[in-house]
């Protein structure tokens, strides 16, 4: 569950600098606030493929696919890199892997830290760490 909940987070959290460096920028939180797909240029905006996140003014966050919300938590900035604190449950999936159906009512805390880098206007990557893992990931702004 945990590689499944990373994969989707880490993904979804590549969209947060604003920057044309490669490197890591200088985050900002008004740059973040507002909602966000991530995935491919296949994969965007009101595309139920997508994964898609919505972080909002007040510090708190929501993800998810499909419109349906499948972590919801705080978000901060620290440096260059962007903190997600939230709770999930793998039975959010069970739509797309009935083998976690189980642990519907299951929720479980975790943190990412996201690594922005390669930020443009309305698009950046991202590395995500939870724990031991490291996925990287394309975000885009939604208008």
């Amino acid at each position: 569950m945990k590689r499944k909940l990373l994969v989707f987070c880490l993904s979804a959290m590549l969209m947060i600098c604003f920057s044309s460096s490669a490197v890591a920028a200088e985050m900002e939180a008004g740059y973040l606030h507002g909602n966000w797909a991530i995935g491919t240029k296949e994969q965007t905006c009101g595309d139920p493929r997508s994964e898609y996140f919505i972080f909002r003014e007040n510090g708190t966050f929501e993800a998810g696919r499909s419109n349906k919300a499948e972590a919801v938590g705080f978000w901060r900035i620290a440096g260059d890199v962007v903190h997600l604190d939230f709770v999930s449950s793998g039975g959010f999936f069970q739509d797309i892997h009935a083998e976690l159906k189980s642990l519907q009512d299951q929720f479980h805390y975790f943190n990412v830290r996201l690594v922005p880098f390669n930020v443009r206007q309305d698009r950046f990557e991202a590395v995500g760490i939870l724990e031991d893992q490291i996925n990287k990931g394309i975000a885009i702004r939604c208008r």
